[in-house]
């Protein structure tokens, strides 16, 4: 169950704290396909499954990191929601660890906590710490910090140069 709370700033009662895990999901080879001709990373782990059949451990292909990263802004709003909030800016990505490769169809989960909220004069700040575990793995198959910056429905957020 996703926890809700009204406004970002309310989520500091919850650093620290336990967070439910995302819905289990695994990514299929359409997926890494259609990230792959958007990427261009056609390394041959992430697309040619005869290769990978008979080369890599286990069979099949990797999923590319980068697909990977990509999927944790959605699977975040699994695990947290603010419901009032006039736009919300990934202010960055930090301590990024790909730590062990993920073939495709393997079932992932993200577990995150929220390391801290700052208020600022325009914006709350949000950290999460977000790990994506493979069903059955002891060990994070990512790892990152996400930044997020949560604006009021009344405030305008900086330009983008």
């Amino acid at each position: 169950m996703t926890l809700r709370v009204a406004r970002a700033a309310d989520l500091v009662a919850h650093v620290g704290v336990a967070l439910p895990a995302s819905e289990a999901f695994a990514v299929s080879q359409d997926e890494i396909d259609r990230f792959v001709a958007l990427s261009g990373d056609r390394q041959w782990i992430h697309c040619d499954v005869a290769r990978a059949a008979t080369e890599l451990p286990g069979g099949r292909t990797i999923v590319p990191g980068n697909l990977l990263l990509a999927l944790l802004p959605h699977r975040l709003l699994q695990v947290y929601a603010v419901v009032d909030f006039g736009r919300c800016l990934t202010a960055g990505y930090r301590e990024i660890r790909f730590r062990q490769p993920v073939a495709v169809d393997t079932v992932l989960v993200l577990h995150a906590d929220i390391r801290s909220v700052t208020s600022a004069r325009r914006f709350v700040r949000v950290e999460t710490q977000c790990r994506l575990i493979a069903s059955g793995a002891e060990h994070s198959a990512l790892t990152a910090i996400v930044t997020d910056l949560y604006y009021d429905t009344d405030e305008t957020p900086p330009r983008l140069a």
